[in-house]
C-alpha cells in the first residue's frame, strides 16, 4: 500500500509533532496513470488504505478521469496559490502574475495545453508596456514562465497531467545582474526625508538596510522572533529549537525554507525597538493596522521618499534604487569591511555563495584604497649570509 501522511505540502513522519492534523494521501502509478490524492475523511491508516483500493479499482475500470478535467484556473486558485500562501515568501507576487496566466488559459483542461500554447502566452508578454509605463523586461517576461512552469510542475506531481509544457519553451535574453546599491552620501538626504507623513516608513528602512531582510521577511517579523537580553533564548522552528542569541533576530521562514539568526547593530536595536510599542510577543511588528507598513505602502512611500531625496527611483531606469536594493547595501557593506563571504551567505539566508556574489558588490572607495597601496614601496630584502661556528 502506498498511503501517507502530508502537512502543508510536505510529506511527514508518524514522528511529525503535525502528524494528528495532516491529511492521508496515496500515490500510484497504474495503467499510464500516475494518482496523487488526498484521502478527504480518512482518520486511521486502515481507512486510507481501503480508499486507495476503491481508487485503484475506479483505475482499472477506466472511471477514473478526474485528471482530465481539472481546467487551468481552478486548479490555481484551488490547488496552487493556497500551497503558495502556506509556503512562498513571494506569494504575493504569485498571486499577481497568476491573474494574467488566468486571464489567457482560463478554463482550459491542463492537459490540452501545448508547448504552442505558452509561446503564444509569452509573445503577449514580451515588449509590451506595462501598467507604469515602460516595456516589460526579458527578466520580468520569465518570472511569468517560471511561475507557469512551477503551477505545470505541481499537476505533473498530483498526476494530472503527463508533461510540462513550460520545459520546452525557451526563456528571454536577460541583462545583467543588478548591481544598484544605497552609496553613502545618498544615505543621509534618503532619511532626512523619512519624517512627517514618510516617518512610519523609517524603522523599516533601517531594519532593510542593516540586517539585510526581504520585504516579505521583515513583514513576518514578530516580538518573540528578536532576543533583546542578555542571555541565549530557544525559539521552536519545524519541530526544533533554534538558538537567538543576546541582541540577535530570527528570521523564521526565509526564502530557502531555513531559518536563520541576524546580530542587530544599534540603529537596527533602536528601530525595531520604535517600531515594537507595546506589541504582543506573537503580533506582527509591520502591520497596516500598528504603524501603516504593508507591501504596498512601502512600495509606494519608498518612491515618494526617492524622489524628495533627489534618488533615482524605478527598476527601469537608469541608476533607479528599489526597495530590494537595500538588501544589496547590507551585502556591499559587509564586504567592504572585509567580511567571509562565506559569513556573508549565511548572513544573507543564500543556498550558494554564487547568489551571494551577485550582491556583495565592490565599492570604490575599497577598490581604490587597494590599489593605491600597491604604489606603496617594499623594503629591500636583504640576504643574511649564515655564519658557522668555525668562521
Amino acid at each position: 500500500m502506498a498511503v501517507f501522511k502530508r502537512y502543508k505540502g510536505k510529506r511527514i513522519k508518524p514522528s511529525d509533532p503535525s502528524w494528528v492534523d495532516a491529511r492521508w494521501w496515496t500515490e500510484f502509478r497504474l495503467r499510464g496513470n500516475h494518482v496523487l490524492q488526498s484521502i478527504a475523511g480518512a482518520r486511521t491508516r486502515a481507512q486510507a488504505q481501503r480508499a486507495e483500493n476503491t481508487l485503484r479499482e475506479s483505475v482499472y475500470d477506466g472511471r477514473y478521469s478526474k485528471a482530465k478535467a481539472v481546467g487551468f484556473t481552478s486548479f490555481v486558485d484551488r490547488e496552487f496559490l493556497p500551497w503558495a500562501r502556506a509556503n512562498k515568501l513571494s506569494f504575493a507576487d504569485d498571486e499577481r502574475r497568476a491573474k494574467s496566466l488566468k486571464e489567457f488559459f482560463r478554463e482550459q483542461p491542463m492537459r490540452e495545453i501545448l508547448p504552442l500554447h505558452v509561446e503564444r502566452y509569452k509573445s503577449s508578454l514580451v515588449g509590451k508596456e506595462t501598467p507604469r509605463g515602460t516595456t516589460r523586461s526579458g527578466s520580468t517576461v520569465n518570472r511569468y514562465l517560471q511561475l507557469l512552469s512551477k503551477i505545470f510542475s505541481m499537476a505533473l506531481d498530483n498526476g494530472l497531467v503527463e508533461v510540462n509544457p513550460s520545459s520546452r519553451v525557451h526563456k528571454e535574453q536577460e541583462g545583467g545582474k543588478r548591481e544598484r546599491y544605497l552609496t553613502a552620501n545618498e544615505r543621509p538626504r534618503l532619511f532626512a526625508v523619512l519624517t512627517d507623513d514618510l516617518a512610519f516608513l523609517r524603522p523599516a528602512v533601517e531594519i532593510a538596510r542593516g540586517a539585510g531582510l526581504r520585504k516579505a521577511e521583515l513583514l513576518q517579523l514578530k516580538p518573540e522572533h528578536i532576543n533583546f537580553g542578555l542571555l541565549p533564548v530557544f525559539y521552536p522552528v519545524n519541530g526544533r529549537e533554534v538558538e537567538i542569541l543576546p541582541d540577535w533576530l530570527l528570521v523564521v521562514k526565509s526564502k530557502n525554507r531555513k531559518p536563520r539568526c541576524v546580530p542587530m547593530n544599534n540603529l537596527v536595536r533602536a528601530a525595531l525597538i520604535e517600531a515594537i510599542q507595546d506589541a504582543k510577543p506573537d503580533e506582527l511588528i509591520f502591520s497596516l493596522e500598528r504603524n501603516g507598513v504593508t507591501y504596498a505602502t512601502i512600495q509606494r512611500a519608498f518612491q515618494v521618499a526617492c524622489e524628495r531625496a533627489k534618488i533615482v527611483y524605478g527598476l527601469t531606469k537608469p541608476g533607479g534604487l528599489i526597495w530590494h536594493d537595500l538588501r544589496h547595501t547590507f551585502a556591499t557593506r559587509l564586504r567592504a569591511a572585509g567580511v567571509h563571504e562565506l559569513d556573508i551567505m549565511q548572513l544573507m539566508g543564500h543556498s550558494t555563495v554564487n547568489v551571494t556574489v551577485g550582491y556583495a558588490h565592490g565599492t570604490p572607495l575599497i577598490i581604490q584604497k587597494a590599489v593605491d597601496n600597491l604604489a606603496v614601496e617594499q623594503g629591500e630584502v636583504v640576504q643574511f649570509i649564515r655564519k658557522t661556528a668555525s668562521s
